[in-house]
């Protein structure tokens, strides 16, 4: 029974420092310490890409589609992004845009009624540590159309 014990401790210490050894691999850096916090900001701005490739700006998270029955709502599924403000990236500016990019494909995939996008499009400006701004484009699954 000691002789479990004894293996079962090394296990999980092995796989504790396993996660502290590979903590910047991933975007959010879960299981690694920084002792200075990042300290980013980031600005979304909100396109549609329709049928025809024209981009469209989503005032406000919203647009109806083009029979005008239909509303959609980009904070039904994602609350607590700001869009066309400046806005901290509270976990990093990396874990940021990995959780936009999650979002983008969320949204994407439940436009369920829209005939007219294509795919969603976040333009971000990212300002890492007081830098000057880096513009990055994200854009969400391509989607079947009618």
């Amino acid at each position: 029974m000691a002789d479990l014990r004894i293996v079962f401790a090394v296990v999980w210490i092995g796989l504790q420092v396993g996660l502290v050894a590979t903590a910047g691999r991933r975007a959010d850096g879960a299981f690694g310490f920084r002792m200075f916090p990042e300290a980013s900001t980031l600005k979304v701005t909100l396109v549609r890409e329709l049928a025809d490739g024209r981009r469209v700006h989503v005032e406000n998270g919203l647009w109806t589609d083009a029979t005008h029955r239909r509303h959609f709502d980009w904070f039904e599924r994602v609350p607590y992004w700001r869009l066309d403000a400046e806005m901290n990236a509270s976990y990093g500016s990396a874990a940021q845009l990995d959780r936009l990019q999650h979002a983008l494909d969320d949204v994407a995939a439940h436009l369920d009624g829209d005939i007219e996008t294509r795919r969603l499009v976040a333009e971000v400006m990212v300002r890492r540590n007081g830098r000057e701004p880096v513009l990055h484009t994200l854009v969400s699954h391509e989607r079947e159309l009618p």
